[in-house]
């Protein structure tokens, strides 16, 4: 019996004893699971080299080298002259002053008929895409002009006559009488003279030798090629409207101008001279092409400060003039809108879709990749904007395009969006202005795939983040791992490629901080070292001057009274048990 009572004594002994460790390690245990000594490691924490991406004029071609409108295209429809009268028959000349006898005599009469409007044979035309049309801005048309002839026994064989008309070139020569019809003078019985004192050419037609007879009325017709020029003409867009670029709203509807004038020209002889005035008795029906015609719309015809009410609109959206207007004396204004869809490629925001470090720790570049993809082919688009709300004013250092296209910034303030601070209380009582710019885009045309451009800026802002269990006592030796816009943060940062930086590590104040980091909200997912396991993920700011972090991690003196006090409960019976043992 005392053999069987000192193995239960021992037994009991031993179970204290267990109970007794057993109270002392549990809490050991979850003090050293909760506390682990800072280790902070410079390869996580230092910033690699920036990984850089090459994008260029290889990759990516302007299709316009300047900012050139295509202008469609200008046709005269019709064409009269009011009053013009007779040309020049003659000159002062000494070679032909047997030939001015004849006109004083009357020995040769030549009297003005009319000038009838034939056709337009070439347009005004500019096309910005097509090197194979070379800008026209004048319309040359053909006009008939048809004289009476009537001569008998002339000094000379030959007449001379110029057009009122400047600049003028013949065409044709067609004569015709009562026995003849019209035929085409061939290049050989007429030329080209230009006498001494003056300064335009004469035709000079050789009647006697064409029609080998001494007397003869006939009718001359003269095929002239005339030009008119377009004036002042110009596309421009109404810088008036702000157009911005939204994340919900990609779509423009920019409105245009486009005028002109056309202007005629014509010689008045005065004391013997030539001059050349705006040939006012000018009068001309005129069609518009507009570039891209078919997707312009709410048209406006102006004309001399007019607007026109009646139709002005062809069925195939071309423009036209109804009632004649004068040469010289009309300025034509024609007001649409159109509409252009852009976006930007592989954006991480909805703008920029890279932004890397370029030098030293602070100095970064944001790339941007605006394109059209739909929208007309021949007109340019600028004056868009967007807002930057992550980089200042101050911060920027340069703002360029790859084409070397102008891009402007401009301060402004920039509000929370309140979607964004709903459900966060830390950035609630800073929902206020932040600084941030309004950039303008460079100019842009459908068909370029991109017109990249890049603001260079210096980033002044650190990330300070304070992670606590769930009493607020720092945590120490967890991993944090960075988020911006939803691409791991680094030193480059894309939706294609990026660089991140390797997790941060928490000290024993349960602090990281990251400095020089671009300014905005940032994601930040906590994991315990070492482990996939996710703690939690919180959005921080580097607004903020700290941003504290509470996870539900229970603090560790709660676990040692937890587990204290079952220990102590187990020692208690413990002893109990011993006691009785005792006692037996």
């Amino acid at each position: 019996m005392t053999i069987n009572r000192n193995k239960k004594n021992r037994l009991a002994k031993i179970l204290v004893l267990i109970l007794i460790l057993s109270n002392l390690i549990i809490p050991l245990i979850s003090v050293e699971s909760n506390n682990h000594s800072y280790n902070k490691n410079l390869s996580e924490s230092s910033i690699p080299m920036p990984k850089t991406q090459a994008f260029s004029k290889d990759l990516y071609n302007p299709i316009i080298e300047e900012e050139k409108y295509g202008l469609g295209g200008i046709n005269i429809t019709f064409l009269e002259l009011e009053d013009i009268g007779l040309g020049f028959n003659s000159t002062d000349d000494v070679e032909y002053s047997n030939y001015k006898q004849d006109l004083t005599s009357k020995a040769l009469n030549m009297s003005f008929k009319h000038i009838n409007f034939i056709k337009t044979s070439r347009i005004a035309e500019v096309d910005n895409l097509n090197e194979d049309i070379e800008d026209f801005e004048k319309i040359t048309v053909k006009l008939n002009e048809t004289l009476s002839i009537q001569y008998n026994d002339t000094n000379t064989d030959y007449l001379i006559y110029a057009s009122k008309l400047t600049p003028c070139v013949i065409d044709q020569l067609l004569v015709e009488n009562n026995t003849e019809s019209i035929k085409k003078v061939n290049d050989g019985n007429y030329s080209l003279i230009k006498p001494p004192e003056t300064k335009i050419n004469f035709l000079k037609f050789n009647y006697k030798n064409y029609f080998k007879l001494n007397t003869l009325n006939f009718t001359m017709h003269i095929i002239w090629r005339y030009n008119l020029t377009i004036d002042t003409w110009q596309l421009t867009q109404d810088i008036s409207q702000e157009l911005i670029i939204t994340d919900e709203d990609n779509i423009v509807y920019p409105r245009f101008n486009y005028n002109f004038d056309i202007i005629g020209y014509k010689y008045n002889l005065t004391n013997d001279n030539f001059i050349e005035i705006p040939a006012d008795d000018l009068l001309i029906n005129l069609t518009i092409d507009l570039p891209d015609k078919n997707l312009l719309s709410s048209h406006r015809l102006i004309i001399n400060g007019i607007r026109i009410t009646t139709d002005f609109l062809h069925p195939d959206k071309s423009v036209y003039t109804k009632n004649l207007i004068r040469a010289n004396e009309s300025s034509i204004a024609i007001d649409f809108t159109t509409s252009f869809t852009l976006d930007f490629e592989d954006p991480v925001d909805y703008t920029w879709g890279i932004d890397r470090l370029v030098e030293d720790k602070d100095i970064r570049e944001r790339i941007y990749f605006p394109r059209i993809i739909s929208g007309p082919d021949h007109i340019f688009l600028k004056h868009i904007k967007i807002l930057e709300e992550t980089v200042s004013f101050d911060q920027v250092i340069t703002a360029t395009s790859l084409f070397k296209r102008i891009v402007l910034y401009k301060e402004i303030n920039i509000s929370e969006i309140e979607e964004d601070i709903r459900n966060s209380l830390i950035f609630h009582e800073y929902a206020t202005k932040r600084q941030g710019i309004k950039i303008t885009l460079p100019y842009m045309i459908k068909g370029e795939r991109s017109c990249p451009f890049i603001i260079r800026y210096e980033t002044t802002n650190d990330l300070r983040i304070i992670i606590t269990d769930n009493i607020n006592m720092p945590l120490s030796d967890l991993e944090v791992v960075l988020y911006y816009y939803d691409e791991k943060f680094g030193t480059y940062i894309s939706k294609d490629k990026s660089q991140p930086l390797g997790p941060s590590i928490t000290d024993e104040n349960g602090e990281i901080l990251i400095e020089d980091v671009p300014n905005g909200n940032y994601t930040a997912k906590i994991y315990q070292r070492n482990s996939d396991d996710l703690i939690k993920k919180a959005e921080v700011s580097a607004y903020l001057d700290i941003n504290y972090i509470v996870t539900p991690i229970i603090h560790f003196p709660l676990l040692i009274l937890i587990f204290g006090g079952i220990g102590g409960i187990f020692f208690i019976l413990g002893l109990i048990f011993y006691l009785k043992r005792e006692d037996k």
